[in-house]
Protein backbone atom coordinates (compact mmCIF):
# COMPACT_ATOMS: atom_id res chain seq x y z
CA UNK A 1 0.00 0.00 0.00
CA UNK A 2 3.30 2.39 0.53
CA UNK A 3 4.47 2.04 -2.77
CA UNK A 4 0.92 2.79 -4.34
CA UNK A 5 0.61 5.93 -2.20
CA UNK A 6 4.10 7.16 -3.07
CA UNK A 7 2.70 7.52 -6.19
CA UNK A 8 0.26 10.17 -5.82
CA UNK A 9 2.37 12.97 -6.35
CA UNK A 10 3.48 13.03 -9.79
CA UNK A 11 7.36 13.23 -10.80
CA UNK A 12 5.87 16.08 -13.25
CA UNK A 13 4.19 17.74 -11.00
CA UNK A 14 5.70 19.32 -8.43
CA UNK A 15 3.13 20.65 -6.40
CA UNK A 16 2.90 18.48 -3.29
CA UNK A 17 -0.85 19.99 -2.96
CA UNK A 18 -2.41 17.89 -5.93
CA UNK A 19 -2.88 14.57 -5.11
CA UNK A 20 -3.69 11.72 -7.81
CA UNK A 21 -7.36 10.53 -7.48
CA UNK A 22 -6.52 7.05 -9.34
CA UNK A 23 -4.27 7.33 -6.44
CA UNK A 24 -6.50 7.75 -3.44
CA UNK A 25 -9.11 5.38 -4.61
CA UNK A 26 -6.92 2.84 -5.47
CA UNK A 27 -5.55 2.86 -1.87
CA UNK A 28 -9.36 3.02 -0.55
CA UNK A 29 -10.06 -0.05 -2.78
CA UNK A 30 -6.94 -1.82 -1.40
CA UNK A 31 -7.84 -0.83 2.41
CA UNK A 32 -11.69 -2.51 1.51
CA UNK A 33 -10.36 -5.35 -0.42
CA UNK A 34 -8.36 -6.07 2.71
CA UNK A 35 -11.42 -5.96 4.89
CA UNK A 36 -12.77 -8.50 2.00
CA UNK A 37 -10.41 -10.87 2.87
CA UNK A 38 -10.26 -10.54 7.05
CA UNK A 39 -13.97 -10.79 7.12
CA UNK A 40 -14.33 -14.23 4.97
CA UNK A 41 -11.16 -15.91 5.93
CA UNK A 42 -10.89 -14.54 9.74
CA UNK A 43 -14.86 -14.32 10.50
CA UNK A 44 -14.53 -16.19 13.91
CA UNK A 45 -11.43 -14.16 15.01
CA UNK A 46 -13.21 -10.85 13.96
CA UNK A 47 -15.48 -11.82 16.69
CA UNK A 48 -18.36 -8.59 17.19
CA UNK A 49 -16.21 -6.14 14.64
CA UNK A 50 -17.28 -8.45 11.84
CA UNK A 51 -19.82 -6.16 10.82
CA UNK A 52 -17.69 -3.14 10.73
CA UNK A 53 -15.18 -5.19 7.85
CA UNK A 54 -18.24 -6.55 6.42
CA UNK A 55 -19.22 -3.33 5.43
CA UNK A 56 -16.30 -1.40 4.44
CA UNK A 57 -15.65 -5.14 2.33
CA UNK A 58 -18.66 -4.73 0.52
CA UNK A 59 -17.76 -1.68 -0.62
CA UNK A 60 -15.14 -2.72 -3.00
CA UNK A 61 -17.27 -3.10 -5.88
CA UNK A 62 -18.05 0.42 -5.46
CA UNK A 63 -14.65 1.68 -5.14
CA UNK A 64 -13.31 -0.45 -7.77
CA UNK A 65 -15.53 1.39 -9.98
CA UNK A 66 -14.16 4.65 -9.02
CA UNK A 67 -10.57 3.70 -9.05
CA UNK A 68 -10.95 2.16 -12.08
CA UNK A 69 -12.82 5.85 -13.63
CA UNK A 70 -10.22 7.78 -11.80
CA UNK A 71 -8.11 5.71 -14.36
CA UNK A 72 -9.63 6.65 -17.42
CA UNK A 73 -11.36 9.77 -17.03
CA UNK A 74 -9.87 13.18 -15.68
CA UNK A 75 -12.93 14.92 -14.26
CA UNK A 76 -12.57 18.26 -12.35
CA UNK A 77 -15.51 20.67 -11.27
CA UNK A 78 -18.64 19.36 -8.79
CA UNK A 79 -19.89 17.05 -11.52
CA UNK A 80 -17.22 14.84 -10.73
CA UNK A 81 -18.31 14.22 -7.21
CA UNK A 82 -21.77 12.03 -8.41
CA UNK A 83 -19.92 8.97 -8.56
CA UNK A 84 -18.10 9.04 -5.43
CA UNK A 85 -21.91 9.69 -3.87
CA UNK A 86 -23.46 7.25 -5.08
CA UNK A 87 -20.74 4.71 -3.88
CA UNK A 88 -21.08 6.50 -0.39
CA UNK A 89 -25.38 6.00 -0.56
CA UNK A 90 -24.52 2.14 -1.50
CA UNK A 91 -22.35 1.44 1.05
CA UNK A 92 -24.84 3.24 3.89
CA UNK A 93 -27.66 1.28 2.40
CA UNK A 94 -25.24 -1.83 2.98
CA UNK A 95 -24.29 -0.60 6.74
CA UNK A 96 -28.07 -0.14 7.62
CA UNK A 97 -29.11 -3.66 6.38
CA UNK A 98 -25.81 -5.31 8.32
CA UNK A 99 -26.76 -3.46 11.71
CA UNK A 100 -30.86 -4.12 11.33
CA UNK A 101 -32.51 -7.01 10.59
CA UNK A 102 -34.46 -6.63 7.53
CA UNK A 103 -37.62 -8.35 8.25
CA UNK A 104 -39.34 -5.02 7.08
CA UNK A 105 -40.42 -4.85 3.68
CA UNK A 106 -38.86 -0.85 3.48
CA UNK A 107 -36.33 -2.90 4.60
CA UNK A 108 -35.56 -5.57 2.34
CA UNK A 109 -35.97 -3.23 -0.67
CA UNK A 110 -33.09 -1.27 0.53
CA UNK A 111 -31.12 -4.33 0.80
CA UNK A 112 -31.97 -5.46 -2.52
CA UNK A 113 -31.35 -1.57 -3.64
CA UNK A 114 -27.70 -2.35 -2.42
CA UNK A 115 -27.05 -5.55 -3.77
CA UNK A 116 -28.29 -3.90 -7.31
CA UNK A 117 -25.98 -1.01 -7.29
CA UNK A 118 -23.42 -2.96 -6.02
CA UNK A 119 -23.70 -5.29 -9.62
CA UNK A 120 -24.13 -2.18 -11.62
CA UNK A 121 -21.02 -0.76 -10.54
CA UNK A 122 -19.02 -4.20 -11.46
CA UNK A 123 -20.27 -3.35 -14.68
CA UNK A 124 -19.42 -0.01 -14.77
CA UNK A 125 -16.12 -0.97 -13.84
CA UNK A 126 -15.74 -3.06 -16.85
CA UNK A 127 -17.25 -0.72 -19.15
CA UNK A 128 -15.15 2.50 -18.53
CA UNK A 129 -11.62 1.19 -19.76
CA UNK A 130 -13.74 0.44 -23.21
CA UNK A 131 -16.02 3.66 -23.38
CA UNK A 132 -13.87 5.70 -25.91
CA UNK A 133 -12.13 2.96 -27.01
CA UNK A 134 -12.32 3.52 -30.96
CA UNK A 135 -11.63 6.99 -30.60
CA UNK A 136 -7.98 6.51 -28.85
CA UNK A 137 -5.71 6.88 -31.49
CA UNK A 138 -2.34 5.76 -29.21
CA UNK A 139 -2.13 1.67 -29.95
CA UNK A 140 -0.53 1.39 -26.66
CA UNK A 141 -3.27 3.22 -24.34
CA UNK A 142 -6.11 0.63 -26.74
CA UNK A 143 -4.16 -2.02 -25.69
CA UNK A 144 -3.87 -0.95 -22.01
CA UNK A 145 -7.54 -0.53 -21.59
CA UNK A 146 -7.99 -3.55 -23.77
CA UNK A 147 -6.02 -6.04 -21.40
CA UNK A 148 -7.21 -4.00 -17.99
CA UNK A 149 -10.88 -4.95 -19.05
CA UNK A 150 -10.40 -8.03 -20.35
CA UNK A 151 -8.53 -9.03 -16.50
CA UNK A 152 -11.50 -7.66 -14.87
CA UNK A 153 -13.74 -10.08 -16.91
CA UNK A 154 -11.59 -12.96 -16.05
CA UNK A 155 -11.60 -12.01 -11.76
CA UNK A 156 -14.90 -11.37 -11.77
CA UNK A 157 -15.71 -14.27 -13.86
CA UNK A 158 -14.02 -16.16 -11.35
CA UNK A 159 -15.12 -14.86 -8.20
CA UNK A 160 -18.75 -14.80 -9.21
CA UNK A 161 -19.62 -16.82 -11.96
CA UNK A 162 -17.46 -20.17 -11.59
CA UNK A 163 -17.81 -19.64 -7.14
CA UNK A 164 -21.08 -18.65 -6.68
CA UNK A 165 -22.09 -20.78 -9.70
CA UNK A 166 -20.83 -23.95 -8.71
CA UNK A 167 -22.99 -26.39 -7.73
CA UNK A 168 -23.20 -26.88 -3.80
CA UNK A 169 -21.43 -30.47 -3.58
CA UNK A 170 -18.10 -29.16 -5.62
CA UNK A 171 -14.64 -28.62 -5.02
CA UNK A 172 -15.38 -24.96 -6.69
CA UNK A 173 -18.33 -24.08 -4.00
CA UNK A 174 -16.44 -25.59 -1.10
CA UNK A 175 -13.49 -23.46 -1.89
CA UNK A 176 -15.37 -20.29 -2.53
CA UNK A 177 -14.15 -18.18 0.45
CA UNK A 178 -10.31 -18.60 -0.14
CA UNK A 179 -10.59 -18.47 -4.05
CA UNK A 180 -12.65 -15.09 -3.62
CA UNK A 181 -10.01 -13.95 -1.27
CA UNK A 182 -7.53 -15.06 -3.79
CA UNK A 183 -9.18 -13.06 -6.66
CA UNK A 184 -9.74 -9.66 -4.35
CA UNK A 185 -5.93 -9.74 -3.67
CA UNK A 186 -5.45 -10.35 -7.60
CA UNK A 187 -7.75 -7.46 -7.83
CA UNK A 188 -5.36 -5.39 -5.97
CA UNK A 189 -2.27 -6.28 -7.28
CA UNK A 190 -3.66 -5.65 -11.01
CA UNK A 191 -4.99 -2.04 -10.39
CA UNK A 192 -1.31 -1.35 -8.94
CA UNK A 193 0.25 -2.95 -12.35
CA UNK A 194 -2.29 -0.20 -13.90
CA UNK A 195 -1.40 2.55 -12.02
CA UNK A 196 1.95 2.16 -12.81
CA UNK A 197 1.75 2.03 -16.20
CA UNK A 198 -0.32 5.03 -16.17
CA UNK A 199 1.76 6.80 -14.40
CA UNK A 200 4.06 5.89 -17.42
CA UNK A 201 1.69 6.47 -19.67
CA UNK A 202 -0.67 10.04 -18.31
CA UNK A 203 -3.81 10.27 -19.73
CA UNK A 204 -4.45 12.25 -22.70
CA UNK A 205 -6.28 15.35 -21.94
CA UNK A 206 -9.05 16.44 -24.61
CA UNK A 207 -8.05 19.27 -26.94
CA UNK A 208 -8.47 22.35 -26.05
CA UNK A 209 -11.14 23.93 -28.45
CA UNK A 210 -9.28 26.54 -30.92
CA UNK A 211 -10.13 29.69 -29.72
CA UNK A 212 -11.78 32.13 -32.77
CA UNK A 213 -9.26 34.76 -34.13
CA UNK A 214 -10.44 38.05 -32.83
CA UNK A 215 -11.25 40.57 -35.41
CA UNK A 216 -11.52 44.68 -35.17
CA UNK A 217 -14.05 46.60 -34.85
CA UNK A 218 -15.74 47.22 -38.00
CA UNK A 219 -17.28 50.21 -38.12
CA UNK A 220 -18.64 49.73 -41.60
CA UNK A 221 -20.38 46.70 -40.72
CA UNK A 222 -21.77 48.41 -37.66
CA UNK A 223 -23.29 51.20 -39.31
CA UNK A 224 -25.11 48.21 -41.93
CA UNK A 225 -26.93 46.32 -38.85
CA UNK A 226 -28.37 49.78 -37.70
CA UNK A 227 -29.08 51.18 -40.87
CA UNK A 228 -30.73 47.63 -41.42
CA UNK A 229 -32.55 47.65 -38.30
CA UNK A 230 -33.55 51.76 -38.44
CA UNK A 231 -34.14 51.96 -42.08
CA UNK A 232 -35.09 48.77 -43.20
CA UNK A 233 -37.10 48.25 -40.38
CA UNK A 234 -35.39 43.85 -40.90
CA UNK A 235 -36.63 43.60 -36.93
CA UNK A 236 -40.77 43.12 -38.20
CA UNK A 237 -39.49 39.71 -39.09
CA UNK A 238 -40.86 37.45 -36.64
CA UNK A 239 -38.49 34.73 -38.01
CA UNK A 240 -35.30 37.05 -38.78
CA UNK A 241 -31.92 35.03 -37.70
CA UNK A 242 -28.43 36.08 -37.99
CA UNK A 243 -28.05 34.01 -41.25
CA UNK A 244 -30.14 36.90 -42.64
CA UNK A 245 -28.02 39.93 -41.49
CA UNK A 246 -24.66 37.78 -42.81
CA UNK A 247 -26.25 37.51 -46.14
CA UNK A 248 -27.72 40.87 -46.48
CA UNK A 249 -24.27 42.51 -45.22
CA UNK A 250 -22.57 39.91 -47.30
CA UNK A 251 -20.10 39.25 -43.97
CA UNK A 252 -19.46 35.66 -42.06
CA UNK A 253 -22.48 34.87 -39.38
CA UNK A 254 -19.69 35.09 -36.47
CA UNK A 255 -18.59 38.04 -37.90
CA UNK A 256 -22.45 39.69 -37.46
CA UNK A 257 -22.25 38.34 -34.46
CA UNK A 258 -18.76 39.50 -32.93
CA UNK A 259 -20.18 42.83 -34.15
CA UNK A 260 -23.54 42.98 -32.31
CA UNK A 261 -22.02 41.87 -28.99
CA UNK A 262 -18.69 44.14 -29.26
CA UNK A 263 -19.05 47.17 -31.22
CA UNK A 264 -22.86 47.39 -30.96
CA UNK A 265 -23.09 46.54 -27.34
CA UNK A 266 -26.06 44.17 -27.24
CA UNK A 267 -25.57 41.12 -25.15
CA UNK A 268 -26.43 39.20 -27.86
CA UNK A 269 -28.53 38.97 -31.43
CA UNK A 270 -32.09 38.64 -30.19
CA UNK A 271 -31.34 41.51 -27.65
CA UNK A 272 -31.09 43.71 -30.04
CA UNK A 273 -33.45 42.65 -32.03
CA UNK A 274 -35.81 42.74 -29.66
CA UNK A 275 -34.56 46.65 -28.94
CA UNK A 276 -35.30 47.96 -31.74
CA UNK A 277 -38.88 45.95 -31.61
CA UNK A 278 -39.84 47.12 -28.09
CA UNK A 279 -39.10 50.94 -29.45
CA UNK A 280 -41.27 50.80 -32.14
CA UNK A 281 -44.04 48.98 -29.72
CA UNK A 282 -43.66 51.96 -27.61
CA UNK A 283 -44.17 54.49 -29.82
CA UNK A 284 -47.04 52.57 -31.90
CA UNK A 285 -48.67 52.41 -27.74
CA UNK A 286 -48.56 55.89 -27.26
CA UNK A 287 -49.85 57.27 -30.94
CA UNK A 288 -53.54 58.52 -30.75
CA UNK A 289 -54.38 57.22 -34.30
CA UNK A 290 -53.48 53.18 -33.28
CA UNK A 291 -55.43 53.49 -29.96
CA UNK A 292 -58.12 51.59 -31.50
CA UNK A 293 -55.76 48.57 -32.19
CA UNK A 294 -55.04 45.53 -29.46
CA UNK A 295 -51.92 45.14 -27.70
CA UNK A 296 -51.30 41.94 -29.34
CA UNK A 297 -51.89 43.26 -33.15
CA UNK A 298 -49.31 45.77 -32.22
CA UNK A 299 -47.08 42.92 -31.22
CA UNK A 300 -47.17 41.24 -34.16
CA UNK A 301 -46.96 44.19 -36.26
CA UNK A 302 -43.45 44.95 -34.42
CA UNK A 303 -41.91 41.32 -34.93
CA UNK A 304 -43.20 39.17 -31.92
CA UNK A 305 -44.38 36.08 -32.53
CA UNK A 306 -46.86 35.88 -29.93
CA UNK A 307 -48.22 38.28 -26.66
CA UNK A 308 -46.02 36.18 -24.20
CA UNK A 309 -42.51 37.17 -25.14
CA UNK A 310 -43.49 40.21 -26.00
CA UNK A 311 -45.04 40.97 -22.33
CA UNK A 312 -41.86 39.46 -20.80
CA UNK A 313 -39.78 41.53 -23.06
CA UNK A 314 -41.54 45.00 -22.75
CA UNK A 315 -41.55 44.89 -18.77
CA UNK A 316 -38.35 43.71 -18.59
CA UNK A 317 -37.20 46.88 -20.95
CA UNK A 318 -39.66 49.65 -19.58
CA UNK A 319 -40.58 47.89 -15.97
CA UNK A 320 -44.29 47.72 -16.75
CA UNK A 321 -46.48 45.86 -18.88
CA UNK A 322 -47.94 47.35 -22.59
CA UNK A 323 -51.51 48.04 -21.11
CA UNK A 324 -50.08 50.05 -18.31
CA UNK A 325 -47.24 51.74 -20.72
CA UNK A 326 -50.71 53.06 -22.69
CA UNK A 327 -52.38 54.12 -20.07
CA UNK A 328 -50.01 56.34 -18.56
Amino acid sequence: MGSILQLGISPRNPNPAKVDPSVVYGAVFMCASLAFCLKSLLAIQLGATIDFFAIIGNATCGWSWLATRSLFRREVGPHSLWPLGAVLLVMASSAVTSFVPVDDVPLRILDNLARLGSSAMLLLAIAEPLLDLRAKGDKTERQFRILYAAGYVAILGVAVLAVDGAPRDSLASQLSIPIKAICAIAAVFGYGWALSHRRQHPLECAPARPKRKAVAPDLQLGEQLVSLMRENHLYVEADLRVADLARLTGEPEYKVTQCITGMLGFPNFNQMVNSYRIAEAKHRLIDPALAHLPILTIALDCGFGSIGPFNRAFKTDTGMTPQEYRRR
